[in-house]
């Protein structure tokens, strides 16, 4: 697989390890097997994501994580917005969609990933709005009449990869079987994340009335390995759907309507 030139990466997310949860494994291969230039913006301070820590403490344990897990991922940047886990719907969509549009033009991203805007069943608030104000930055950021005030001149991206918890229309699935281990190294170093995780777990099950013995205060090592087992069964079920070992899922989209005018084949992603 030989891709047309080196491409620039931005994934947009709202959460520390959405990414890693979401994307790892097709980030490792753009990385490792094409050689792109892969940003990650982050846009809230993971503040409320944790059953133990205090908002203050997960801050900084949060943005020291994140960084370890880009470089396990070998990004060129892990950059941190800040702004207050849980309330991002309080900013403006155009606020937002201007920041990300920046950092677009910045990085001039050919290929920008985020949580779909118009996947179902997305219950959290961040998800939903770095969503749509990722979606509009993507496709206005050649446009100069859009932010002209901003430093780095205009930059279309050609290509976006969404991914969600309930996926709809998401026909790329990109086989991580050689990438699943650094996907689940690089999001075990998000510790608090995954402490969260299995609390969030632990708590389900008592909610439902079930005996789960590895559930009850596992250590660090227990909740690594429930970790594991949860992203192989997972990713797992995505690869059986075509043939592999293991598997991301998104819905791919190509911007623009050159293609359709011009007559032309579609292109598909670098995965196709």
């Amino acid at each position: 697989m030989a891709a047309e030139h080196k491409k620039s990466v931005l994934v947009v997310v709202a959460h520390a390890d959405d990414m890693e949860f979401m994307a790892a494994g097709t980030i490792a291969r753009f990385v490792d097997e094409l050689g792109f230039d892969v940003y990650e913006y982050i846009l809230t301070d993971n503040s409320k994501g944790s059953y133990r820590l205090t908002e203050e403490e997960l801050i900084d344990i949060s943005a020291a994580e994140a960084r370890a897990a880009g470089a396990i991922l070998g990004l060129k940047e892990v950059r941190l917005a800040g702004y207050v886990d849980g309330e991002l719907n309080e900013t403006p969509i155009n606020i937002l969609r201007g920041q990300i549009m920046a950092v677009i033009r910045e990085v001039r991203a050919d290929i920008v990933m985020s949580w779909d805007p118009f996947a179902p069943y997305e219950e959290h608030p961040d998800h939903r709005h770095v969503a749509m104000a990722t979606l509009e930055a993507a496709h206005f950021s050649g446009n100069p009449l859009f932010y002209p005030e901003h430093i780095q001149p205009p930059y279309q991206p050609a290509e976006l990869y969404w991914f969600a918890k309930a996926p709809m229309n998401a026909s790329l699935f990109v086989d991580i079987s050689s990438t699943i281990d650094k996907k689940i190294e690089a999001l075990l170093a998000h510790e608090c994340q995954m402490e969260l995780t299995v609390d969030m777990l632990a708590r389900e099950a008592e909610t439902m009335d079930i005996e789960v013995p590895m559930l009850q205060n596992p250590d660090a090592e227990q909740r690594a390995q429930l970790i594991e087992m949860g992203i192989r069964n997972f990713c797992g079920d995505l690869g059986g759907k075509t043939g592999v070992a293991y598997a991301e899922q998104f819905r791919y989209e190509r911007v623009g309507m050159l293609e359709t005018v011009l007559g032309m084949p579609p292109r598909g992603s670098d995965f196709s």
